[in-house]
């Protein structure tokens, strides 16, 4: 019996799994993820800092104090900054603004970063999206003057800054998933505004595309703040941010969590993997030329990208490769690490480490599946490292050219002490068996009961076990991607056309969605893999070894 897909995928079910009408699989899946219609924000009263930090805020308006803003160059961090500086100047001020350069400075706040703003004659700082590890750089600026508030969400290390306040999710009872950094700051401007102001709705899509940007689990709270974000989206008529939801459309119908993920954040990001993140906080808060600027540079970025992914698989030997994939070349562009650690963890399902050198330093970007805690295994070896941080599936860190073998190996060695090397291949994880015929418009229209897909809250995949594929033909510009129809349903498997013909009986996973056409809605199977009917029942989800939490 074959144990892989016809793409190399492992497929995994639910304990106790069994084929359900449609009614009783959509019930079954809002009970699982937890999702209820009545949810509301946390208060921004849980963060033991607030009231300190919205007292020390007003006192640095009211006394005219030089107020400066430090963020960090992706969308999460240029999000949170947007917030901010549009919270001052509607309150008359106009704040220092430093956003780091992903090359010039690095992540975080740095000592020479720290001097510039001390020099500025800067009295209050607010860190977004960082700050939380800036131990040093925090000391130098409160021993020089300067009250630092940091809004930060990542890890937390053994010792925290000596700040004025600190607002983070894990120092408080914040219910999980944290937030991230925008989510954060909007909590901030929740507080400082007493919960109502004009340009909320300008606010409230700023934090929605720094959630989604970030990966962070859209359930509970942030499923909320998505919620409200998408809705304000809709609502915004003009404007930077109009303007930019305009140019990301590619339909009538309001955008969803998905073309914030695939279309918005990525130009958000581009501006800082490519050149300076500035551009991406003027497109936000000014529009004008920079959005025209951002969608250029996205361009780039996916050229870059799909160039260097494919140099960096050819690397590595498919038939015999290790539990963790680490690459470093002076090649690599700093922007664009993160991109090709992320994509090769998807395509071979093991964590993966892309660094950019310049001979001597490494600056390097790592991911990694559910099953394994990047961040928690880089704590473990920070012996090696100069500086180190991120979440469960993402992070990056700092470390001298010559300890690169020494890395490699111990991380190895810790993913093979923590992870069942039978998880290293690439997953899909099937949330319930669905009959074919059980596919109709009411079903898909009930599916958005479970909107917005992301983080923690994907959009559910279904397996249809034992079906026929009717009337294939191949599409696409290449003639790549599969057409049929399973049942009469209309289908489409992007990719998959060399697999596939209508004299087998498949299992076939699958996204249900509608396909909308002069007027008309009709559903649509989005084919995302395929086996030739020896996964009748799919093994369930290993318990040997549990699933790494998020750190957040």
């Amino acid at each position: 019996m074959s144990t892989l897909s016809l793409t190399g995928k492992r497929w995994t079910l639910p304990e106790r799994s069994e084929a359900l009408n449609a009614s009783h699989v959509l019930l079954r899946l809002l009970k699982e993820r937890g999702i209820a219609e009545d949810t509301t924000l946390v208060p921004p009263s849980i963060y033991p800092d607030m009231n300190k930090t919205v007292q020390r805020i007003q006192s640095a308006i009211d006394r005219n104090e030089l107020i400066g803003i430090f963020g960090d160059y992706d969308c999460d961090g240029v999000t949170a900054v947007a917030q901010l500086v549009r919270y001052f100047r509607r309150h008359g001020q106009k704040p220092y603004i430093r956003l780091p350069h992903r090359v010039r400075d690095g992540y975080g706040l740095k000592s020479a970063t720290s001097k510039e703003i001390i020099e500025a004659g800067v009295k209050l700082l607010i860190t977004c999206d960082t700050g939380i590890t800036s131990v040093k750089e925090i000391g130098m600026l409160s021993e020089n003057g300067v009250d630092v508030i940091v809004t930060d969400h990542h890890s937390l290390h053994e010792e925290l800054p000596q700040a004025f306040a600190l607002i983070h999710p894990a120092l408080c009872s914040h219910p999980l998933p944290h937030p991230a950094g925008a989510g954060v700051v909007f909590a901030l401007l929740n507080a400082l505004e007493d919960r109502q102001w004009d340009g909320m709705a300008e606010d409230a899509a700023l934090a929605m595309f720094g959630t989604v940007g970030d990966l962070v689990e859209l359930r509970g709270h942030n499923r909320t703040l998505v919620q409200l974000g998408l809705k304000a989206l809709t609502s915004l008529e003009g404007g930077p941010i109009g303007q930019l939801r305009e140019r990301c459309k590619s339909k009538d119908a309001p955008m969803t969590s998905t073309d914030i993920a695939f279309r918005v954040a990525p130009r958000i990001n581009a501006a800082g993997r490519m050149t300076e993140a500035d551009i991406a906080l003027q497109a936000l808060l000014d529009g004008g030329d920079a959005l025209a600027q951002l969608d250029l540079l996205n361009e780039q970025r996916q050229d870059s990208t799909r160039t260097l992914l494919d140099s960096a698989v050819q690397e590595f030997d498919c038939e015999a490769l290790p539990p963790f994939l680490a690459q470093v070349s002076g090649e690599y562009p700093h922007g664009i690490v993160g991109l090709i650690a992320g994509k090769l963890t998807e395509h071979f399902g093991k964590p993966s480490l892309v660094a950019h050198t310049d001979g001597r330093t490494c600056t390097a970007s790592l991911r990694s599946p559910s099953c394994y805690n990047i961040a928690e295994g880089l704590g473990r070896v920070r012996d090696l490292l100069i500086r180190y941080g991120g979440h469960a599936q993402a992070a990056g860190c700092t470390f001298d050219l010559k300890n690169f073998d020494a890395l490699r190996e111990r991380l190895t060695e810790d993913i093979c002490a923590q992870v069942d090397e039978q998880l290293l291949v690439p997953t899909l994880r099937i949330d319930a068996i669905l009959d074919a015929k059980d596919i109709t418009t009411l079903f898909c229209e009930k599916l958005r009961m479970l909107e917005p897909f992301g983080q923690g809250n994907p959009e559910p995949l279904f397996l249809l076990q034992n079906v026929s594929l009717q009337d294939v033909r191949t599409c696409g510009k290449d003639l790549t991607h599969l057409q049929a129809r399973i049942s009469g349903v209309k289908s489409i498997g992007f990719g998959l056309a060399h697999l596939a013909n209508s004299s087998d009986k498949f299992d076939v996973v699958a996204r249900i969605g509608k396909d909308e056409w002069n007027g008309k809605k009709e559903p649509q199977i989005f084919i995302v893999d395929l086996s030739s009917g020896h996964f009748s029942t799919p093994t369930p989800e290993p318990t040997s070894l549990p699933l790494q939490t998020h750190p957040q």
